[in-house]
């Protein structure tokens, strides 16, 4: 009692009644298989659109179905809740313990790495190749720094892949062409390598196989006429239609420049000559006289080819490994498919590089031609000389034009003179003063000078002087660049008509004003072979691989007819450097088809990113990169640089603002014009007060002091900018065979600006992403606990955690300078570019493990390490149970036993699934219970399938009726009251059932004791489709009613909650009183709401508690007893109406 030791006013507050609050009964609680969210943890959802966002949408019945159990039923057990009025509803997501979670490594380009792995495939690479199990292996052009355990980035964008490289070939696999195929050929086909040497055995007489060509055949004739040898010979052998197997292998030219074509007709062209019709057309152009010669095709070494060989390939691939000599011998031929009617040969070649000096002008395709030329410049010789020595004939005055100045000498001295007029015919020219003596020998044509300067990339060339050139013209500008005329713009001037003039192909290098230059005559080089680009080429090229670079020396020019039929020019700018290309196996095969000239580079593991829950969800998921245009430091000045001030120490920058500078910044240095200073920096420490940033070792370089040095003398200061990276995680929607255009398209994405890659960054990925975590474990993968609410690890991302690969402290592999993932893009046909997109793999929902066991889960005394359906006792506000879609007899039996063990709660079961569902079927699945704890609902409904095989077909998809039942109790309990039977009420959202049951049937299955609720169709009384029925699956006839055993739960359980204050209170007739109050209050109301029988609250209900509920043993042991009795309101579940006849005058 209160004490009263003073004179004074106390007041005091009295504890008055004390109400019961009547508990939610509306609540749900469902466990079964989801695309996405956390493993055995409950979370509450308020509506479809949050359930989507934490655990993702529908799932394809399809892909969760094995040996005929579905799984796929829980998302659309949710969707029906919620349209079906429910409000409140607790998920457990449970997936088999094999379930994986998708990954991927994220890999960069280490500058610690000294010589990286740097080059490109060969040949093309199918997906599903490339592995020691599913050969070809990678062809690479350079793989000399790769070493077996590197890890390899193949191909470039989101087609990108890394790889490890499980081993690498001795030696090189191919044999390479002088002219490309003309034909397809299949892996296996036949290739023979041999000498060529004259068939004699084919003609009467030894020397009879050699013939020459009439006439000039310019490249792409197919037909040929020969003379000088056996002609009617000839002409017996190749008949018109002769096999193939009966053709003739052709050489037209000598050894090292032949093409080799087959013959398949000859015909008589006169006594001495023959026409020959080749099975494919002449590379090259041959000129008349050229020998021609039928070579013998048996013997040589022969193979298969390993790989299938493609029209256009210079590249073929025998399968005997190593290659026999004969394979590699330059003066041998090489037929493939010999005898068959796409047969062909070429010579061989010698695979090489050819750098170049300067860069490529325009593009190369792979499959240019190329060939070597000889430039000249444009000089004239003098023919003969008039008396007087003023007219001059010479060897050839085309491209001459009056007010020209040529050069004469007579071997001694030089006389320059202007032309005054040019005879065509006679190939003379006057000058316009007589020279002094008669020339001779050479006369030279002046050169041309630019009037302006042209840099790189320039089409347009300003000169002092135009004449004499035209259209197609190829000249030298300066010592090396080699240039083509495309048009003279304008109004061609006088003498010496200064002016423009428009190239074929942008610049390579730049020339300054005054840069001479000079028409060339251009010459092909009979005595090299032809070769073929064997990769694409862009424009600006600092190399080209060719089919066949042998005797090709500094200095050569090389002229390169493009696919549209225009030419370019390129110099060497050092001999050529034979190919060592090697064969790379890899430790998986590949994932994507990669086309030859794509890059094969070495790169190393950066950090792991996974899925932040297991499934084959997370397969779905995309990850890019780019670096940072502007980081967090965007452009601060430097006012000092300070070196070391001593051994061990560090050095320093004094900045004009340090916003946005902190340990682990990683600095970039810019001259005053804005191009970088090499070398990276990294913060170690930050002295705000002096605006002083210390740099990790090695820190300052002499190249960032002399920047700092050579700025300062020009009054200006150099700049630094901090370098962070952006990830991007986006999640693609599902794969929809009905609309996949739009399987790209993403449903969500998240955006992490200015990551770092240092641990003591503020954004430190690890920090601002997640790290990751073992699903179940109460630790994330740093130690840290992870959160209570859905026992995943902290981070920023919905999506996914990961984890640095470097060696945490006291290993310094962490702080070292990494700017983040490899930036790659990808450029859109409508020229966008965006950074590539990286897909997650190995996702895996493991549904042929999915059981029953899987759902009922494992008990635990650690709530934490509770499973599937005993998650739910975590839970107190959880009034209605349910597990969509699965009909096991054990599983429901686990449901029911659940909710008698927690005894406030009620299980909402699914009749059979379709197939089974008859009458039959239902009946006797329904005898395997019996509990006033569960009702059991059937039939199955049915909803639009969402992933229909084609849109066109409106396929009817069957799910579990629990869904909509939940949400039918929980909008019955809201709008009228638990009291009210959640029977005769409109089942909303489904088009239709899977088995129509009539009333005869329903007289069958609804009557005690099979009490079994039926779903019906009213629709032809235009009364929609409702359920018809509210019966527990009990024997016991008392707690028959759905309303009866759920109002009982209500009451039960809000008396439990409304009375803990009666615990330790006094037990004696003051407490008795206040609790029968209290009861009697709360039952009141309850008879008010109609939930009672009775006309008056006596006849609804009783509250006993005095000393005739209990004896003096229970008082003195603490027992206080009370009795409750109720008479709960039934459904009127049989309206019966008894009309008989009656007359106006009867007697009643």
């Amino acid at each position: 009692m209160a004490e009263y030791l003073s004179p004074g006013v106390y007041v005091e507050e009295v504890a008055g009644p004390k109400p019961i609050e009547g508990v939610s009964t509306s609540t749900a609680g469902v466990v079964g298989v989801t695309e996405r969210g956390p493993l055995h943890t409950p979370q509450l959802v308020t509506s479809n659109g949050e359930f989507a966002r934490v655990f993702g949408g529908t799932l394809p019945a399809a892909e969760f179905t094995d040996a005929g159990h579905t799984h796929h039923h829980l998302p659309h057990a949710v969707e029906a809740f919620f349209t079906n009025g429910g409000k409140r509803l607790w998920v457990t997501r449970v997936l088999p313990e094999g379930a994986a979670g998708a990954r991927r490594t994220m890999m960069f380009a280490d500058p610690a790495a000294a010589t990286p792995g740097d080059t490109v495939l060969l040949r093309a690479a199918q997906q599903g190749s490339a592995s020691a199990a599913t050969p070809p292996a990678l062809y690479a052009l350079a793989p000399a720094n790769f070493a077996v355990g590197d890890t390899v980035r193949i191909g470039q964008g989101s087609r990108s892949e890394y790889l490890q490289v499980q081993s690498i070939g001795a030696a090189a696999r191919h044999v390479a062409l002088d002219s490309p195929l003309r034909q397809g050929h299949a892996a296996g086909a036949a290739i023979v390598a041999l000498a060529p040497a004259a068939d004699d055995a084919a003609f009467p007489a030894a020397g009879q196989a050699t013939f020459a060509t009439v006439g000039d055949a310019a490249a792409g004739t197919a037909e040929l006429v020969l003379e000088a040898g056996d002609v009617a010979t000839l002409a017996g052998l190749l008949p018109d239609g002769s096999p193939a197997a009966n053709w003739r292998l052709l050489q037209v030219g000598a050894a090292g420049v032949a093409d080799f074509v087959f013959v398949r007709r000859a015909a008589a062209e006169s006594a001495t000559a023959t026409r020959v019709w080749l099975a494919r057309a002449l590379q090259t152009d041959v000129p008349a006289g050229t020998a021609a010669i039928f070579v013998d095709t048996a013997g040589g070494s022969a193979s298969t080819l390993a790989v299938p060989a493609n029209v256009g390939d210079v590249l073929a691939y025998p399968a005997v490994s190593p290659l026999p000599a004969a394979f590699t011998t330059g003066s041998n031929a090489v037929i493939v498919d010999l005898g068959n009617d796409n047969q062909e040969a070429a010579s061989i070649g010698q695979l090489a590089t050819l750098p170049l000096s300067p860069p490529l002008q325009a593009a190369a395709a792979a499959g240019t031609l190329g060939q070597r030329v000889t430039l000249a410049a444009d000089d004239r010789s003098v023919v003969a000389v008039q008396p007087g020595n003023q007219t001059v004939q010479l060897d050839d005055v085309g491209h001459l034009a009056p007010g020209m100045a040529l050069t004469f000498s007579d071997g001694v001295a030089f006389e320059t003179r202007f032309v005054d007029a040019i005879d065509t015919a006679a190939a003379e020219v006057t000058l316009r003063s007589a020279l002094p003596w008669a020339p001779v020998g050479t006369v030279t044509l002046a050169a041309k000078a630019l009037t302006a300067a042209a840099g790189p990339g320039a089409v347009a060339l300003a000169l002092d002087d135009r004449q004499g050139l035209e259209p197609g013209d190829v000249l030298v500008l300066g010592t090396d660049e080699v240039v083509a005329v495309r048009a003279l713009p304008g109004e061609r001037g006088p003498a010496p008509d200064a002016g423009a003039v428009l190239l074929e192909r942008p610049l390579a290098s730049a020339h300054a004003a005054g840069t001479p230059l000079r028409r060339q005559v251009v010459q092909v080089d009979p005595a090299r072979q032809a070769v073929i680009v064997v990769l694409d080429a862009p424009a600006g090229a600092q190399a080209l691989l060719v089919s066949n670079g042998t005797g090709f020396a500094a200095g050569d020019v090389l002229r390169l007819t493009l696919p549209d039929g225009s030419r370019a020019h390129a110099r060497t700018g050092a001999a050529f450097a034979a190919a060592a290309p090697r064969e790379i196996t890899l430790a998986a095969p590949l994932a994507f088809s990669h086309a030859a000239g794509l890059p094969v580079l070495e790169r190393q593991p950066l950090f792991d990113i996974q899925a932040i829950d297991p499934g084959a969800w997370g397969n779905r998921l995309l990850i890019g990169a780019r670096d940072e245009a502007a980081g967090l430091a965007a452009s601060t000045e430097v006012l000092n640089a300070n070196p070391p001030p001593g051994p061990g120490m560090f050095s320093s920058l004094q900045l004009t603002s340090i916003t946005g500078v902190e340990p682990g910044t990683v600095l970039e240095m810019h001259q005053p014009d804005g191009s970088a200073v090499p070398g990276l920096l990294k913060v170690r420490r930050v002295d705000r007060a002096t605006r002083l940033a210390l740099l990790d070792a090695p820190g300052l370089a002499a190249a960032h002091m002399a920047a700092v040095g050579a700025a300062a003398l020009l009054g200006h200061r150099v700049r630094v900018q901090s370098r962070e990276f952006a990830l991007f995680v986006m999640l693609r929607r599902r794969p929809d065979p009905t609309t996949p255009s739009r399987d790209d398209e993403l449903l969500d994405q998240e955006v992490f600006r200015n990551v770092s890659m240092d641990p003591r960054h503020s954004r430190y990925v690890e920090r601002l992403v997640g790290i990751t975590f073992t699903p179940g474990s109460d630790t994330d993968d740093a130690g840290e606990p992870v959160r209570r609410a859905d026992r995943r690890s902290e981070g920023g991302s919905a999506y996914v955690r990961v984890r640095d690969l470097a060696a945490p402290a006291p290993s310094a592999a962490r702080e070292a300078i990494r700017l983040g993932p490899e930036p790659l893009e990808d450029r859109l046909p409508s020229g966008l570019v965006r950074p590539a997109r990286l897909a997650l793999s190995l996702g895996d929902d493991q549904v042929p493990a999915m059981d029953d066991a899987m759902y009922v889960g494992a008990d635990s005394n650690e709530p934490t390490r509770r499973t599937g359906l005993q998650t739910l006792r975590n839970l107190l506000t959880v009034s209605l149970v349910a597990v969509p879609g699965q009909t096991g007899a054990l599983l429901q039996q686990a449901v029911i036993d659940h909710c008698e063990l927690m005894r406030y709660r009620f299980a909402v079961l699914d009749g059979p699934a379709p197939h089974a569902d008859t009458l039959v079927d239902v009946q006797n699945h329904r005898q395997q219970f019996d509990s006033s704890y569960a009702a059991l609902y059937h039939p199955w409904p049915l909803i639009p399938d969402p992933y229909p095989a084609s849109a066109a077909v409106a396929r009817q998809l069957p799910v579990p009726p629990s869904g909509h039942v939940l949400g039918i109790y929980a909008r019955s309990d809201n709008e009228r009251g638990v009291h009210k039977a959640p029977a005769n009420e409109v089942v909303r959202g489904i088009t239709g059932l899977s088995r129509y049951f009539t009333k005869a049937e329903q007289d069958i299955l609804n009557p005690y004791p099979v009490n079994i609720n039926v779903i019906r169709d009213f629709r032809p009384q235009n009364r929609a489709i409702r359920v018809w029925g509210a019966r527990c699956i009990t024997s016991d006839g008392a707690l028959k009613y759905v309303n009866v055993r759920r109002l009982l739960i209500r009451i039960e359980d809000s008396i439990e909650r409304g009375t803990q204050w009666v615990v330790f209170e006094p037990n004696g007739p003051p407490l008795w009183s206040a609790l029968r109050r209290a009861i009697t209050d709360f039952l009141t109301t309850q008879w008010r709401d109609g939930a009672l029988e009775g006309t008056k609250p006596e006849e609804g209900f009783f509250v006993k508690c005095d000393e005739t509920t209990m004896t003096r043993d229970d008082i003195d042991n603490g027992r206080l007893v009370c009795v409750i009795g109720v008479a709960p309101v039934k459904p009127a579940e049989f309206v019966i109406f008894r009309i008989g006849l009656w007359t106006a005058d009867a007697q009643r």
